[in-house]
């Protein structure tokens, strides 16, 4: 990875305690040792888990005080949308659910700045691709030595869950991981063998965890990196690749509107992509009913709540979520929220197309964007407490606004 001015050294504690709050944060350790099933409301150790946690991260906030006002400026609908969340208990469906999920949101976004303004590119990302491939490492071990913890026997026989709940976590979190130990090994030269290891293994668990979104990730982050690859080796080449890249998507766009039962068919779904279309389809008439500032952050699908009740009776199956990002966020903040988050990620994704240009920074960027951007038309990955993937997510956006971050030698 090229070196830049912003690249400096670390005190190991901090960094020792910036992996440890990642591994915590990663969804894949700590929730299944102490509880097996997924609640809602966690339990009380992880509760109180996550107490020091936030002290540190608010520890960190106030000590770069100054260097995290400037990045929230270069964010403001970022801040905008979190403000949102904080104030919905104003108006949720229940006030004290909303206020502790509150909390947990702020402070979540509150790590994601703070890592994105603190460290530099080589730091950030290899930390958080020691994080993936300690969680892979276990994962992994635990599929093979005790498949009766690491393995769906029941629903999805076969297929593997490592450390999480369901297979889906397992793959999503797998696919952007290979993306980045993918890229870091073209890149980071010093710790090759590291990242090429890793890809390996996040790309095996990607496979067994049979998740179809998964490996439409994994191929999408792999395409972008070799593409980026022929692309950087010059104007002919970056002009005929844009052409093929634009055809591909014609041709595609064509099939999904003229015949979408043949994609369906390749990727092994129903015409329903597993009931999410009923959901969808159930969340879009109860937005309907609190259009502008929705039920409250994380108030609806509570096991207590009484819209989620009716859903879920007329579904016939007791869905967690929307299983859609931007549903879940029209759905908690309404469209307010939603135009918000959408302004967000339209910013986002601008950056990074126009950093990924010149620099393999936006590369990286841009394919993270990419892979968020197709897990949240399945999942709900959207502002998300105490979630590893929207701490990334919100890092890459403070990095992409720090313009002093983004300098590197530019590419011919």
């Amino acid at each position: 990875m090229p070196k830049d001015k912003s690249e400096h050294t670390y005190p190991i504690a901090e960094l020792a305690a910036f992996f440890v709050a990642l591994v915590l944060f990663s969804e894949g350790l700590l929730p299944r040792l102490v509880t097996a099933e997924e609640v809602v409301e966690g339990t009380p150790i992880l509760r109180v888990a996550w107490l020091p946690i936030y002290a540190l991260v608010l520890a960190g906030v106030i000590w770069q005080a100054k260097a995290m006002a400037l990045t929230a400026l270069r964010v403001p609908f970022l801040i905008l949308l979190l403000g949102l969340a904080a104030l919905s208990f104003t108006w949720s469906i229940d006030t004290g659910l909303t206020q502790r999920r509150a909390v947990a949101i702020v402070m979540t976004t509150l790590t994601g700045l703070y890592i994105g303004t603190r460290y530099d590119w080589r730091t950030l990302l290899r930390v958080i691709g020691l994080t993936w491939l300690t969680i892979a490492s276990i994962s992994a071990l635990v599929a093979i030595l005790v498949p009766g913890f690491g393995v769906h026997q029941d629903i999805h026989p076969g297929a593997w869950r490592g450390m999480y709940y369901e297979k889906n976590q397992l793959g999503a979190h797998m696919a952007a991981a290979s993306f980045i130990c993918g890229f870091m090994a073209l890149m980071d030269t010093d710790w090759r063998r590291v990242w090429v290891i890793g890809f390996g293994i996040c790309t095996g668990l990607v496979l067994m965890s049979t998740s179809t979104t998964a490996l439409l990730a994994l191929l999408l982050g792999t395409g972008i990196l070799v593409a980026a690859l022929w692309m950087k080796r010059g104007q002919l080449t970056t002009v005929f690749g844009v052409w093929i890249g634009c055809v591909a998507v014609l041709i595609g766009s064509a099939i999904l509107v003229l015949a979408p039962e043949l994609i369906l068919s390749v990727l092994g779904k129903d015409a329903t992509l597993t009931g999410r279309t009923d959901i969808w389809s159930a969340s879009i008439e109860v937005i309907s009913e609190r259009p502008w500032l929705g039920y409250g952050y994380g108030a609806f699908w509570a096991p207590d709540s009484e819209p989620a009740f009716w859903v879920r009776e007329v579904l016939e199956w007791e869905s967690p979520t929307a299983h859609n990002a931007w549903l879940d966020i029209a759905i908690a903040l309404g469209l307010i929220g939603l135009v918000l988050f959408g302004l967000n990620f339209a910013l986002t994704l601008g950056r990074a197309i126009r950093l990924a240009v010149t620099t393999w920074t936006g590369v990286l960027a841009l394919g993270l964007c990419c892979q968020f951007l197709l897990f949240s038309l399945s999942e709900s990955n959207a502002l998300q407490q105490n979630s590893i993937t929207w701490i990334i997510y919100v890092a890459i956006a403070a990095k992409l606004a720090n313009p002093l971050s983004n300098r590197q030698p530019r590419q011919p």
